[in-house]
């Protein structure tokens, strides 16, 4: 296992082809990196396999993930990578300017898209939770989205939550309702009204959930 995520690292690191020197800048150009897509605050060891740190140790995978972004089944999902804010498949530099630190798991969901709407369905399946019963979840490109695009805690008290100071996570804004895009809210983990059921175990996830939205 530990051999396969090392060639896994070095493959994300041979995509990225960007130089040490830049990496270094980008990582030290704030005081808490974080994933500029959802606000994931990334650890010690992220920031060590990041900047090449030698004998780094390598990433493990979430005992818990959050059942609407299951990100840490894959330890790749941890890692900081650097994403072209506006793709290069559309015409994005790389660039300083164009370069922004975002997890694995968000960036990989983002790809290309540079709208919201470029997913073709909101939902990516239903999940039958333990607690909340069977829930329908939003595709992960609209999870990644909706943080992005709102950027901040939604919560009525008028929260200071915003992703560059906190995660940000999607629920519903009534809980009695599905958790489409129509009704989904953005909050910080204070405010998330799932604060207490949203992690579930990563091997029980696995078995309630279809592939499709790892």
């Amino acid at each position: 296992m530990a051999a396969w995520q090392e060639i896994e690292f070095r493959r994300i690191i041979a995509r990225q082809r960007i130089s040490k020197s830049v990496r270094e800048e980008i990582w030290h150009s704030e005081s808490k990196p974080r994933c500029y897509l959802c606000g994931y605050l990334f650890s010690r060891t992220a920031r060590d396999r990041f900047l090449r740190v030698p004998n780094a140790p390598a990433m493990q995978t979430e005992l818990a993930v959050d059942f609407v972004r299951p990100r840490g089944l894959k330890p790749a999902d941890l890692l900081p990578q650097v994403d072209h804010v506006r793709p290069v498949a559309v015409g994005g530099e790389t660039s300083l300017d164009n370069l922004r630190l975002a997890c694995g798991w968000c960036n990989r969901k983002k790809s290309s898209h540079i709208e919201i709407y470029g997913a073709p369905s909101a939902y990516a399946g239903t999940f039958i939770h333990p607690a909340l019963g069977t829930v329908s979840v939003p595709r992960p490109l609209w999870v990644v989205r909706l943080t992005k695009m709102r950027g901040r805690c939604e919560d009525p008290s008028g929260c200071t939550a915003r992703l560059e100071n906190a995660e940000l996570f999607v629920a519903p804004r009534r809980l009695s309702g599905a958790i489409n895009p129509t009704n989904c809210a953005v909050y910080c983990d204070k405010h998330d009204p799932w604060r207490d059921v949203r992690f579930i175990g990563a091997a029980a996830y696995l078995k309630r959930f279809q592939k499709s939205n790892l």
